[in-house]
């Protein structure tokens, strides 16, 4: 690991309030995925957008009805010393890749499809991918050609949006690093390794690379001439989405280790101190590949060095009917969850949640809600992550229903046939409860004999009235 020596300035982001601000708002360049709009939401940030500029996909728009949920910017502006506004000046999205679905790539799951474009790698997921203009999970088919969004996590990119292009589209995009050139093709060398290419040079093709660019990392755009895929426009591109001149980041995205503890995200190698703050702070000494973070640092040469490290994936999962909600905006509240039998367990909401709505609520059609608009008696799945006794919600997907009551949590306490207590919250077990081992069933003296604090369980209630009828182990 690299020892870095830090005198920090101002970084936004998180929502959380205690990032190491100076007395004023700072310039900062953020990087994420955008989690909302009636502003622009970016890594827990509501970026007031009345005097922004904006490209997107290399074309100059006027307003964010360009911008869609899910989709992976850069934004350029200033940052309140709190974290949790700011000004854009600049949004500026690129999208990742452009093209057809692989014939023979496509893996599909319940809830995790894989498939390949241009033999790019590219997972989506039922939950945690948007799904735009014509395009869905369960309509995803080999040769349908589509627009994704996303993440690196070290061999495919995990897509935050996807979309579906225009019928009759035959203009493609992919990136990589160029293994040969010459007047006769480009062929590239993509992020998971494979080759692409090589594809032949238009006689028009539009060149904005020098004369050898062989080891530039470049972006393509194909175009199909008669099943045969023509090289029209090629371009330098950064490997990341910093420039040069940026100091102060927020960057959000899925963590790759590579060697002794060397770690990047989205790209960019960053490094933590002995002063950087963690949240959880279970994550200081725990960063494993494939996390959801958010780090916040500043430049020092080629590395970013981390001032705040913070989980973007809930380490605690939640399934309940809404109690009531207490709001001081749309973003930024308390959601008091009803677990029945009076058991009830309150939840933060701040600018950092990813609010996703998969229930017929859902009247704007924007795939997503807020706090003005979730309701006693709605259903929400919850990822949260707990620090200083609160919960915080990283994600929220509304439901129109629910099968059971779930919590996944670390256990506090129990009573070996009778009750367990998670997060403050002590619930009986019923007498013909079910119990599980690492997905075995086994008999309840079986369960409570390997059973120890700290360890995460399951608990299900499927009546809806606080009694436990099935409680779930994995060692």
């Amino acid at each position: 690991m690299v020892a870095i020596a830090t005198g920090l300035g101002s970084c936004g982001g998180g929502g959380g309030g205690d990032s190491s601000s100076s007395n004023s708002d700072s310039s900062v360049t953020t990087v994420g995925k955008i989690d909302g709009f009636g502003s622009v939401y970016v890594n827990g940030i509501e970026f007031d957008t009345s005097q922004t500029s904006y490209e997107v996909d290399g074309e100059q728009e006027f307003d964010d009805s360009a911008l869609g949920l899910g989709m992976v910017v850069r934004v350029e502006g200033q940052v309140s010393e709190d974290g949790m506004t700011g000004i854009a000046e600049h949004i500026e999205y690129d999208d990742d890749l452009e093209g057809p679905i692989d014939n023979g790539s496509l893996v599909r799951g319940d809830t995790v499809t894989t498939f390949t474009i241009l033999g790019m790698a590219v997972q989506a997921d039922i939950n945690e991918t948007v799904f735009d203009d014509g395009a869905s999970y369960q309509s995803l088919a080999e040769g349908q050609e589509l627009e994704v969004s996303g993440y690196f996590d070290g061999s495919q990119i995990v897509a935050s949006r996807i979309e579906l292009q225009s019928d009759g589209e035959d203009d493609f995009e992919i990136k990589g690093t160029v293994a040969s050139y010459d007047e006769n093709g480009i062929a590239l060398v993509l992020q998971n390794g494979s080759i692409a290419g090589p594809y032949p040079l238009s006689d028009q093709v539009e060149l904005e690379i020098p004369e050898d660019p062989v080891g530039l990392f470049v972006e393509v755009e194909l175009r199909d001439r008669g099943g045969i895929l023509e090289a029209v426009h090629i371009e330098t591109e950064d490997s990341d989405r910093l420039e040069d001149r940026d100091e102060d980041i927020s960057l959000e995205g899925i963590l790759v280790v590579s060697g002794d503890q060397v770690y990047s995200l989205d790209g960019v190698e960053f490094v933590v101190s002995p002063t950087t703050v963690y949240k959880p702070s279970s994550l200081e000494g725990g960063l494993t590949a494939g996390m959801r973070l958010e780090v916040e640092g500043h430049m020092q040469g080629e590395l970013l060095v981390a001032e705040k490290v913070e989980s973007e994936g809930g380490e605690i999962e939640i399934e309940a009917a809404v109690g009531s909600v207490t709001a001081s905006d749309e973003k930024n509240g308390t959601v008091t969850l009803d677990l029945g039998g009076g058991r009830t367990l309150m939840v933060q909401f701040n600018n950092a949640t990813y609010y996703k709505d998969d229930s017929d609520s859902d009247l704007d059609d924007d795939d997503s809600f807020n706090l003005s608009e979730l309701m006693s008696g709605d259903f929400i799945e919850i990822e949260a992550i707990q620090s200083a006794g609160e919960l915080t919600a990283v994600k929220a997907n509304r439901e129109d229903e629910l099968s059971e009551t779930e919590i996944e949590a670390p256990l506090e306490a129990y009573a070996s046939g009778a009750s367990v207590t998670l997060l403050g919250v002590t619930f009986p077990v019923d007498s013909s409860a079910e119990y599980e081992i690492d997905d075995d069933s086994v008999s309840m003296e079986q369960f409570f004999s390997e059973l120890s604090v700290g360890s995460t369980i399951k608990l299900k209630d499927e009546n809806f009235d606080g009694t436990i009828d099935k409680v779930e182990l994995d060692d």
